[in-house]
């Protein structure tokens, strides 16, 4: 399976069990040791690629949120009114999710320990605060406060994608899921 991200060898296998580590436990519950014995590498190979826990996972996170990002100013930058591109970001977002489900738990689950050290040009919110003043200003959205929106727009997006490892036995399939979600941010933003 293609990754999100672009490494090879033991970098890669490191990546891997960080990754699926971080989601499963979240970053603080998980140390060095632990991710170099299931990456199969000795501590001393995983410094050889990393500084520390903390510089794997902003490397890796800032990784998976730049290539979100990109695909977000994509559809920002396309021809098509504000609601649908909202649709299209939910679009994007799920099936992310369904190919690459232990990198997006990650990216879900430990998105604000290190939030303040990102720069603005990886917040996807700041793309979607451009695109709903984009509709605001078009008369297509109803003016609100941005912020306001922002906030039910990606516990729409987001929660139940955080939630489905959960639930996903009695919510629907992440396909069916994805039009469900797209159709009530079709109808908030109305």
């Amino acid at each position: 399976m293609e990754h999100i991200y672009s490494h090879h060898g033991k970098k890669e296998d490191i990546i891997n069990a960080s990754i699926k580590l971080f989601a499963e436990k979240g970053y603080d519950a998980v140390s060095v040791r632990d991710i170099s014995k299931a990456a199969g590498v000795t501590e001393a190979a995983l410094y050889k690629h990393f500084k520390g826990k903390e510089d794997m996972f902003l490397t890796i996170f800032k990784e998976i949120i730049r290539e979100y990002c990109r695909r977000i100013f994509e559809i920002k930058q396309s021809d098509t009114g504000a609601i649908e591109k909202l649709c299209r970001i939910v679009a994007i977002t799920f099936d992310l999710y369904e190919a690459h489900p232990s990198e997006i738990r990650f990216a879900l689950i430990t998105q604000h320990k290190f939030w303040e050290v990102l720069p603005n040009d990886f917040k996807p919110h700041l793309l979607i605060k451009a695109i709903l003043e984009e509709g605001m200003d078009s008369g297509e959205i109803p003016r609100e406060e941005v912020y306001l929106l922002i906030t039910v727009y990606s516990g729409l997006l987001l929660e139940p994608l955080a939630q489905y490892p959960y639930f996903y036995d009695v919510l629907p399939p992440l396909q069916e899921l994805k039009v469900r979600i797209m159709s009530k941010v079709r109808k908030l933003l109305q």
